[in-house]
């Protein structure tokens, strides 16, 4: 078998890969045992100018598809991982110049590497009275990598973050996995084996190439690049992995699809776009169906789900049911939530002395809510409902009012809105006189003037009190008839 030089990274491949329907299915985990080396490195330095830390590998699982007729197998599965640091450390010395380096490096992700061989032809080879078959992975995309620095030199310190992404060399990288058949018990159980020891010095190169360029006042510069350098001269990470012997693996009775990547849930704003997505694998070609509350969303038959201008109806728990000819598989929960949002703000309001007032907003978002009104900044006592009702509102209750509506998520704030209170609402005729709309047992002073300009002449005319919500007074000491006479105006006041 030909000696890996490769990476055996998060591998993941979304596609769903037509199969004949006849395979048989097979599950098995073991221990694995290996570790891939991350690193870092300060191209300005001298030897030594790196560090390192190891992703150690616990386990393999795998389901294999085997399909006689067709003569293929394919493997799906997963490498679990336990990092042994994040932390690596080193010093150095540039001229006279020394540095001491902190580096904190880790994978972005879960602690998983997936792979997908996807159908493989096998090949009968008499002189191991056994099939063989290419078990070679592709690595399709990058595994992206977060991380910081820290550079202490010359009393100075110098900190930052960094991120890059390990991406696939320009040319044919091989990982083996479990490469020869058996079918000595089959079709209740088949047996596998030749995965190996293998030793990549490298797969996967950092990009951007250089992650960090620091240069201290006393001129000593750290230029940081991920991965260490090989023989070659090549820049990248390291691996070295291997695992049991002969494996005798079961047939299982379910040939439910395969699910690699679950739904996420999400926060959003109000009418935002929410998408979720899910990756599955499967024998045949595979069919999707989302529901919402357990109920099944028309059209939503693709693998994404995208909901445009999310509103209150579309929050709660999304679920993809992904179905081949073998059975069905459901998706873990994703729940949908929204932050709080006004829908209906409170834009203000004139209301009359002494009648009741409710001034109100609509709010949305993924409760409870919960709510406090204000008056001119300050809270309002028990002012904790959608709805604020104010009982024989008076004029100490007008000014500026908001609300902050708020949840688990967040909160929102109504701008500060005028409420008004006149004394009561009134309508001229053509007449002396005014229609008053008040409240029954109010009293309210009614008074004239024949110039406006002068605020000193104001004269009462008369203390009502109203014996009906709505009332006429009538001026009955001018004669509105005579063209002589000068206009007059009049004002409601609340009564002492």
């Amino acid at each position: 078998m030909q000696t890996p030089k490769g990476l055996f990274a998060a591998l993941i491949i979304t596609a769903a890969f037509a199969m004949t329907g006849r395979s048989q299915i097979y599950q098995f985990s073991v221990p694995v045992i290996g570790s891939m080396t991350m690193s870092a490195q300060d191209l300005n330095g001298p030897s030594g100018s790196s560090g390192a830390f190891q992703l150690n590998f616990n386990s393999l699982s795998e389901t294999v598809y085997y399909d006689p007729v067709g003569g293929t197998l394919r493997q799906v599965g997963t490498i679990s991982y336990t990092p042994s640091a994040t932390n690596i450390q080193w010093g150095e010395t540039q001229g006279a110049v020394s540095g001491n380096v902190t580096v904190n490096l880790a994978p972005s992700g879960g602690n998983l590497l997936s792979f997908d061989t996807g159908p493989q032809t096998v090949t009968w080879d008499a002189s191991i009275s056994a099939y063989y078959f290419d078990a070679n992975l592709w690595i399709p995309s990058g595994l992206p990598m977060t991380g910081s620095y820290s550079l202490v030199t010359g009393g100075q310190t110098y900190t930052g973050s960094f991120s890059y992404t390990l991406t696939y060399a320009p040319i044919l990288i091989t990982v083996y996995t479990l490469s020869r058949l058996s079918i000595t018990g089959y079709p209740s159980s088949i047996q596998l084996w030749a995965l190996g020891t293998g030793y990549g010095e490298v797969s996967l190169f950092g990009s951007p190439g250089i992650v960090a360029d620091v240069k201290a006042t006393n001129g000593f510069e750290m230029k940081l690049s991920p991965g260490a350098e090989n023989s070659y001269g090549e820049t990248g990470e390291q691996f070295l992995w291997s695992s049991p012997g002969t494996l005798t693996v079961s047939n299982v009775a379910s040939g439910a699809p395969f699910i690699t990547a679950q739904p996420q849930s999400l926060v959003v704003n109000a009418y935002d776009t929410a998408s979720f997505s899910v990756t599955a694998s499967g024998i045949e070609s595979l069919s999707y169906q989302w529901s919402l509350n357990n109920t099944n969303i028309p059209g939503a038959i693709h693998s994404n789900l995208t909901i445009a201008n999310v509103v209150p109806t579309n929050l709660g728990t999304y679920t993809v049911f992904v179905k081949d000819e073998f059975g069905t598989a459901s998706g873990s929960n994703a729940v949908l939530s929204m932050y709080p949002f006004i829908a209906t703000p409170f834009k203000g309001a004139v209301t009359y002395w002494g009648k009741d007032a409710t001034f109100s907003v609509e709010a949305w978002g993924t409760g409870p809510l919960s709510y406090q009104w204000f008056q001119n900044g300050v809270s309002i006592p028990n002012a904790t409902n959608q709805a604020l009702c104010l009982i024989s509102i008076q004029a100490t209750n007008a000014g500026l009012y908001s609300v902050v509506v708020s949840s688990a998520l967040g909160s929102a704030t109504n701008p500060p809105a005028q409420v008004i209170v006149e004394p009561a609402g009134v309508s001229v005729g053509l007449y002396p006189g005014v229609t008053i709309n008040g409240v029954v047992g109010y009293d309210y002073i009614i008074e004239s003037t024949t110039d406006l300009s002068d605020t000193n002449s104001w004269i009462t005319m008369t203390n009502l009190t109203l014996t009906q919500p709505v009332q006429l007074w009538v001026d009955t000491n001018i004669d509105a008839s005579l063209p002589a006479n000068p206009y007059r105006f009049y004002q409601v006041l609340p009564g002492q």
